[in-house]
């Protein structure tokens, strides 16, 4: 009798585990594992380092410390399987479940464009920047630095 109790629990822990697991991909949305409008304190990193803007008197270095820190703290928060996901709704939005548009913080300035900033907050995660994993298993987000983006969990 005992291994048939045996068999019957590990069935049950396996189907809970495949259950778990399929719910990662759905919980990548704003409000779920993402905040909504998720990286609000990106964006004045990203236009400093893109394009050299800010909003105020320049910083004493290339770009100012706190902004890469809050930033790098924000996207700290976030799940390490999400964070691309995050990345790429703060670069290009998202309709959420409700509906509502969020996201997109990026937008076109007069010399910054929105590409140019894309292309930077793309490396957010990389050991250069805030060196964080990500659903590839390293400080990387594949599907934002290298054109396919079929990879990224919605």
């Amino acid at each position: 009798m005992a291994p048939k109790n045996i068999l019957l629990l590990a069935a049950v822990l396996l189907s809970v585990l495949a259950a778990a697991a399929a719910s990662v991909g759905t919980s990548c949305q704003p409000g779920m594992a993402i905040p909504h409008n998720p990286l609000r304190s990106c964006r004045p990193y990203v236009l400093q380092r893109a394009c050299g803007l800010g909003g105020g008197p320049p910083p004493p270095h290339p770009y100012d410390w706190t902004s890469k820190a809050l930033c790098c703290q924000e996207l700290a928060a976030i799940p390490e399987y999400c964070r691309c996901s995050a990345l790429l709704y703060f670069m290009d939005g998202v309709v959420t479940s409700s509906g509502v548009f969020e996201g997109r913080l990026l937008e076109d300035l007069p010399g910054c464009p929105r590409e140019r900033q894309r292309g930077f907050a793309a490396t957010l995660t990389t050991p250069e920047e805030c060196n964080l994993g990500t659903i590839h298993g390293g400080p990387y987000c594949l599907s934002l630095t290298g054109g396919d983006r079929r990879d990224a969990q919605y």
